[in-house]
């Protein structure tokens, strides 16, 4: 995913007072785009890039912001360097575990059309994939924007993650210690509650907030709700 999709966040005043770093992940938006499978199918390799982002901004005990995929970079970044410079993670309508019955039949079918040889199929499926992620639609000058930058994820990426050994992350976050903010939207149409209420039901220190009015991003359907939450888990759990 990459750091566009968070510009309200940005924006957010109740977001102000905190350091957000956003980047482009591996293969997506700016971010170097490897040709190889390979490069997307190795969970160390999406946790590498969570360490080098850690390390070259400087960071001391982040807030790790999971969304989508993204859940499953963060499980990826604690299996391999382990939790204890994290001081909170925040997962958002994220993927924890590959397994059909955690996604709905919808995402199923992005899988095969997203990474389709025939360049129609996988252009109609970008458009079909944003529209999917929202119970509210966005303007039609922000769907622009965002068909535009994820036309530029690389089809390798989808070739290669559905290619990982690593499938099931849920022990990583069952085993970190600090405190976990589930956040999902009720409507979501590709990643199933259940995937967050597992999470929720295996560590002790997590929270699940539903966001009755949002799909597959409650953090941009709806902004102000989404940003105090943040605010408030991110201020607690820089405390501890």
């Amino acid at each position: 995913m990459t750091a566009a999709r968070w510009e309200k966040q940005f924006a957010d005043p109740a977001l102000a007072g905190f350091r957000m770093v956003g980047f482009d992940l591996r293969g997506h938006g700016d971010s170097d785009k490897p040709t190889s499978p390979e490069a997307y199918a190795d969970a160390d390799r999406w946790a590498d890039d969570v360490a080098a982002v850690i390390a070259g901004a400087k960071l001391r005990r982040p807030v790790l912001v999971g969304w989508s995929l993204g859940g499953f970079v963060a499980g990826a970044y604690l299996r391999k360097y382990g939790g204890s410079n994290i001081a909170g993670i925040n997962l958002v309508d994220a993927v924890t575990r590959l397994s059909p019955d955690l996604l709905t039949e919808e995402a199923g079918t992005f899988t095969r059309t997203a990474t389709s040889r025939d360049l129609a199929e996988r252009t109609a499926a970008t458009a079909d994939f944003l529209a999917a992620c929202f119970h509210r639609p966005p303007t039609a000058l922000e769907m622009q924007r965002m068909l535009v930058v994820n036309g530029m994820t690389a089809r390798a990426v989808n070739e290669g993650f559905v290619k990982t050994v690593t499938s099931d992350l849920e022990p990583v976050f069952k085993d970190y210690a600090g405190p976990i903010l589930l956040t999902h939207g009720v409507h979501d149409r590709l990643v199933r509650l259940v995937m967050s209420e597992r999470i929720n039901a295996v560590h002790a220190n997590s929270r699940l907030s539903l966001f009755e009015e949002s799909g597959h991003s409650p953090f941009f359907e709806q902004p102000v709700r989404y940003g105090q939450e943040r605010a408030a888990f991110v201020t607690a759990a820089s405390s501890l």
